[in-house]
């Protein structure tokens, strides 16, 4: 790890706020709960490695769990819900309405809490200076894709039409416009099916990863108080 990459993890993972129960994707047989820390961080970051959150329990969920990140020292939580709907229903169930800059609409429904910036992928271009020059940089980009299909809008559609945006690298674009050195902020994929069901290899392909650690969604948790990785 680079001086300045280390550098830039102290400031973004102060402490631990993030965990879940790491499990087999053949049977879901549990393999002991993973905290997202500045060491695994660094891990996912540079050996492009995401977190396949399978199972989750929804956005009401979400937004309560996010949330708790809004409190926590250190970097941005960049949330990228996969359509506009989806970005204006975890406003509606966010737990700090006070903090949020605007409420978002049709043509813009990108908005930002404290430590929390919530922007579909065609809206993430327009934040990439403002995130990347934030004190704490971004520490996580976390993906709300509740039934894994934003990884399918690439390359070519039925019958031959061409697709003319490709989400996928609208998220990629915006990881590496925000990386530090050969580190890149852990991309989270929280998704309501189970582990079974979602085509984990595509996914990867499509974010530009070289695999996923399945995380069990019902032990995903954020925390406003620092977790001991030792608990």
């Amino acid at each position: 790890m680079t001086p300045v990459v280390a550098d830039f993890l102290s400031a973004a993972y102060p402490t631990a706020h993030v965990r879940g129960r790491r499990v087999a994707r053949s049977d879901g047989r549990p393999l002991g709960f993973a905290v997202l820390d500045a060491a695994r961080a660094a891990h996912l970051g540079r050996e492009r490695v995401g977190w396949l959150v399978c199972g989750h329990p929804g956005t009401a969920a979400a937004a309560a769990q996010l949330g708790r990140l809004d409190d926590t020292p250190g970097g941005l939580w960049v949330v990228v819900p996969y359509c506009k709907d989806l970005s204006a229903e975890l406003w509606a169930a966010w737990p700090h309405p006070g903090r949020v800059d605007r409420r978002p609409t049709a043509t813009d429904p990108a908005w930002r809490s404290r430590r929390v910036w919530v922007a579909p992928p065609e809206h993430l271009t327009g934040l990439a200076d403002t995130a990347r020059d934030h004190p704490g940089g971004v520490a996580g980009v976390v993906i709300l894709d509740p039934h894994t299909i934003m990884h399918k809008a690439r390359g070519f559609a039925p019958r031959g039409y061409q697709v003319n945006h490709d989400r996928p690298q609208l998220v990629c674009d915006f990881r590496a416009a925000v990386a530090v050195a050969d580190w890149e902020p852990p991309l989270l994929l929280l998704t309501e099916r189970p582990v079974g069901a979602v085509d984990h290899r595509r996914a990867a392909e499509g974010y530009a990863l070289e695999a996923f650690e399945f995380v069990a969604g019902d032990t995903f948790a954020c925390w406003e108080v620092p977790i001991d990785p030792d608990d």
